[in-house]
């Protein structure tokens, strides 16, 4: 029973560290300076969603802890940390997808984010990859902000697009970003799911202490466990 506690208090612990992370890399990712990230941000409200996991992830390992020092016979919290540890999973997993469908659609939802971008941001994107347009360097191809890098429109029309660079699988690419992201919260199923099946172990072996302590009773015994 002591190993098991102490795995049980270890994957606690993975919780919260799971819900402190979520909390900090949503603060850190609503930053200003992270050009991609504010792209994406126009589609998902990643602050909401790391806000909501984190603060869910927190509450869970609150309630873990009268429940992890209830009495031996009363299981009633374990049992009531189990239920939110499911909605937890599901929560996750609902988030989890929600931005994994979105990243299997990049190429045509960041054409429109690009479409809806004022020149400044657009003329920044291009400046700072060294592209033009979102597909290519002319105006089929999304090209409308010919300032800064894509000023003469010949040189811009002989440029790569904006897209490949938007959504690069290399960082600061979106499809690195999202990947992670997903990647990441589908990572905190784990630590829900091991959790789940530990808090399981620990209502079981309560239960057996229970039933050989009323045997030893029943028996007239000082001490049968």
């Amino acid at each position: 029973m002591k190993k098991l506690t102490i795995v049980w208090s270890f994957l606690d612990l993975c919780l919260l560290s799971a819900g402190v992370l979520c909390i900090v890399s949503a603060i850190l990712f609503s930053q200003p300076q992270h050009l991609i990230s504010a792209l994406i941000k126009t589609r998902i409200n990643f602050q909401i969603i790391g806000i909501c996991l984190g603060s869910t992830y927190i509450f869970g390992t609150l309630l873990s802890l009268p429940a992890i020092l209830s009495s031996v016979e009363n299981s009633k919290l374990l049992m009531m940390l189990n239920w939110w540890l499911v909605i937890l999973a599901s929560l996750t997993l609902a988030f989890g997808s929600y931005v994994w469908m979105f990243s299997l659609q990049q190429i045509s939802e960041f054409f429109e984010i690009w479409s809806e971008q004022s020149e400044n941001v657009q003329q920044t994107i291009q400046d700072k990859f060294s592209c033009c347009g979102y597909f290519n360097g002319t105006s089929a191809g999304g090209l409308t902000t010919q300032l800064g890098f894509c000023t003469d429109s010949t040189f811009a029309a002989n440029q790569t697009g904006c897209s490949s660079k938007i959504t690069s699988a290399q960082s600061p690419g979106s499809d690195y970003t999202l990947e992670n992201i997903f990647t990441s919260i589908y990572g905190f199923e784990v630590i829900i799911g091991l959790f789940f099946l530990a808090t399981v172990c620990v209502i079981n072996e309560r239960n057996i202490t229970v039933r050989f302590k009323r045997i030893d009773e029943k028996r007239g015994g000082g001490g049968f466990v």
